[in-house]
């Protein structure tokens, strides 16, 4: 037994970082869904238990045949958590998620002919191609993202957190353990989805469209880590998926909190918020400001590795300061409309009658995630065994101007989107 996990998976600290945040976030998620689930709760937990051990199998195997029968078996399990919200979601997804595999499959029996035995890197850029395209359906790589926006608008917080948080998540995963010298097309795809899904995130006002869209705009900022091919892109991309798993897992889970008390995925609905759902405000808050990359959050670590890496390109550090005004703005956005400002001329009093209460252990679920974020900015060399300094000044002085920008922005833009 020892001599056949030593061949076939490697436990390293990158490995353990990204098993740990998904235990915490599995267990986080199923609490946060304990109250509302109705029917079946036993199996919908057996059925986490089952998501949690292949996704563990997927992230630290080496060995082809392994990986995808652990994926796929992810792709199943994701598939069932939707049999809660609805049946024929679930196969719509099941389906995108079988072709995307079919085509990983192929792929993957074309990397073991040319040689490339184990999961590791790979030197061809046609066979880069290849895989891009492979974990692209499942991992909403532009041009194969349609079922995100789709499935989330729909789907429950529980799985729309397990999988912006986990699921799609993998893809990159795989990509960081196979492109390892840079990918010009990653950079390309990367800054597209970085201002694809900002721009549309900015444009709606349904708050699980906003955060699906958002989704796919940090996704970008992985694959520009992941394309620049050197050392700072590289952990940047570690710390982007932790630092976004822990964020998106805490807006999804708070989301579902918003609809239910306000009976509205509108934003422009969200009244009192602070004052009826304090904790559930409080984690939104901290979890936005991560993913709008402020200082002291785990979040600006990892964008300010990704902006490092692409010293060498000016252009494409330009696009993602511009990009990062874009997250900005969106984020800026939402807080406004929902925290500093009644936009709403109906009474609050009348929206507080829905009353839907939040659980200790729903708060809990919600606020851990959240604090996590801070946490692991203190000090991120303890667990990535890679040290790196962040010029705080600079920090606080850059975001200041994003913040202005996104600020002048913001107020033309906030009447367009509510009269839409």
């Amino acid at each position: 037994m020892h001599k056949f996990m030593l061949n076939n998976f490697i436990f390293n600290n990158i490995t353990i970082l990204f098993l740990t945040t998904a235990v915490l976030i599995t267990i986080l998620t199923l609490i946060s869904a304990w109250k509302k689930i109705k029917n079946y709760k036993s199996l919908f937990v057996v059925n986490f238990i089952f998501f949690l051990i292949s996704f563990g199998i997927v992230v630290s195997t080496k060995n082809w045949f392994i990986f995808m029968i652990g994926w796929e078996i992810i792709s199943l399990t994701t598939a069932l958590i939707l049999i809660w919200d609805s049946k024929d979601l679930a196969w719509e997804y099941f389906v995108i998620q079988f072709v995307g595999g079919s085509f990983l499959i192929l792929t993957i029996l074309v990397a073991y002919t040319n040689g490339y035995h184990t999961l590791g890197p790979i030197n061809e850029l046609w066979l880069q191609l290849m895989f891009i395209v492979g974990v692209g359906v499942k991992s909403a790589i532009i041009g194969f993202h349609i079922w995100l926006p789709y499935i989330y608008k729909r789907a429950s917080a529980s799985f729309c957190s397990i999988s912006s948080a986990l699921v799609a998540k993998l893809g990159y995963v795989i990509l960081l353990k196979i492109i390892t010298n840079g990918n010009r097309a990653l950079l390309y795809l990367g800054i597209i989805m970085i201002f694809y899904g900002g721009i549309k995130a900015l444009a709606n006002k349904n708050y699980k469209l906003i955060l699906s869209y958002s989704s796919i705009s940090q996704f970008g900022f992985i694959c520009l880590a992941i394309g620049s091919g050197n050392q700072y892109g590289y952990y940047g991309a570690v710390l982007h998926i932790i630092a976004h798993a822990f964020a998106k897992s805490t807006l999804f889970n708070t989301a579902q909190n918003w609809i239910l008390k306000f009976k509205s995925n509108s934003i422009f609905d969200f009244s009192a918020s602070l004052k009826e759902l304090n904790i559930n405000t409080i984690s939104t808050i901290i979890a936005f400001l991560s993913l709008m990359a402020f200082p002291l959050f785990i979040g600006y670590n990892s964008k300010y590795l990704i902006k490092y890496s692409l010293n060498s390109i000016p252009i494409f550090k330009f696009l993602l300061h511009l990009g990062s005004i874009l997250t900005v703005t969106y984020v800026f956005k939402v807080l406004s409309i929902i925290f500093l400002a009644d936009y709403k001329e109906k009474s609050i009093e009348k929206k507080v009658e829905l009353n839907y209460q939040l659980s200790s252990l729903e708060n809990i679920a919600v606020l851990i995630p959240s604090i996590i974020l801070f946490v692991l900015a203190i000090k991120p060399d303890l667990y990535l065994d890679y040290y790196f300094k962040v010029n705080y000044l600079s920090a606080f002085i850059t975001t200041s101007i994003y913040i202005l920008i996104a600020y002048l922005i913001k107020i033309p833009l906030i009447s367009r989107i509510k009269n839409q």
